[in-house]
């Protein structure tokens, strides 16, 4: 196990870039914060290398051009992913770059920057980073932080580090996503997927677009099968948060995501199973939405 230190300590101005499955959002990041944000630029997780790098040397020519002079390049991908080398270990999403140096390929697309230090970090580290540094963190030696959408995302800060693994991805004991539960695994259950597909059992021509939003919706309307699938998604959120907390203790859990932004439809049975432990967390909304993550990989 390895922990990366967060000192919040910015010299310059940072390109910073959050990695999506479908886009990718970036920003310019100072010491004082967020001094620009750009419109996201679209990614196909599905295209070969070459379109990928196309698409990465793309943001970093915008920021480029907006800022004029840039100091260092920060990235929040998902994993597997092995951060301090740059080279992505996915085989799904974005397998046309696995294996890639993506530093080295950047600078060789964007010949600009090829003084310049480019930095990687897991997207759930850079979620709570920036939540730590500007949010809803602020002040915490001990914080998890949760993101809720396609999948489950959770990392753990103690003492200023974070629990990470070898590659520097949340650690063993930090990471959920593919622990066994309800005779599949979490994220079987806790995702965009999982909640579409119990609502769908109920209502079979459900549009799959419309995604948690529509399910979301429906609740808000007293659609009682939508109300009671949230109640479960907090349930089985904090039944699968649990030991986590048992063994970190946490003062705060915060959620961050798609599906977060409907936290109050889960926010019940999520603090009734978390009141299980000695020491209960507590559970809070990001404040920062999606600049979280720009703001913690500027300062990886």
């Amino acid at each position: 196990m390895q922990s990366d230190q967060n000192t919040f300590e910015i010299d310059g101005c940072v390109l910073a870039l959050d990695v999506g499955g479908s886009f990718i959002k970036s920003g310019l990041v100072d010491a004082t914060g967020l001094a620009a944000e750009f419109a996201p630029v679209p990614v196909d997780a599905a295209a070969d290398a070459r379109s990928i790098i196309r698409a990465f040397a793309e943001v970093v020519s915008a920021g480029m051009s907006a800022a004029g002079k840039i100091d260092a390049i920060g990235i929040a991908f998902p994993g597997p992913f092995d951060y301090a080398r740059g080279v992505s270990l996915m085989t799904r999403k974005f397998a046309g770059i696995n294996g890639v140096e993506l530093p080295s390929a950047l600078r060789e697309a964007r010949p600009a920057i090829a003084a310049l230090p480019i930095r990687f970090r897991h997207d759930a580290n850079a979620f709570l980073s920036g939540e730590l540094w500007r949010g809803a963190g602020l002040g915490l030696r001990r914080a998890v932080g949760v993101t809720l959408g396609t999948g489950i995302g959770v990392s753990c800060s103690v003492d200023g580090r974070f629990i990470n693994n070898a590659l520097g991805s949340p650690a063993p004991e930090v990471s959920v996503w593919s622990r066994p539960y309800k005779g599949g695994i979490v994220e079987d259950v806790i995702s965009t997927a999982g909640l579409v597909t119990r609502y769908r059992l109920s209502h079979p021509n459900y549009d799959l677009a419309d995604g948690v939003k529509g399910i979301a919706g429906a609740a808000k309307e007293n659609n009682l099968e939508a109300v009671r699938l949230f109640a479960e998604l907090g349930a089985d959120l904090g039944a699968v948060l649990l030991p986590l907390c048992e063994r970190f203790l946490p003062e705060k859990i915060i959620f961050g995501g798609q599906i977060s932004k409907d936290f109050s439809l889960f926010e019940a049975t999520l603090k009734s199973e978390l009141c299980r432990t000695a020491q209960p967390p507590e559970a809070v909304m990001g404040k920062l939405g999606n600049r979280a993550a720009l703001f913690g990989a500027a300062c990886g």
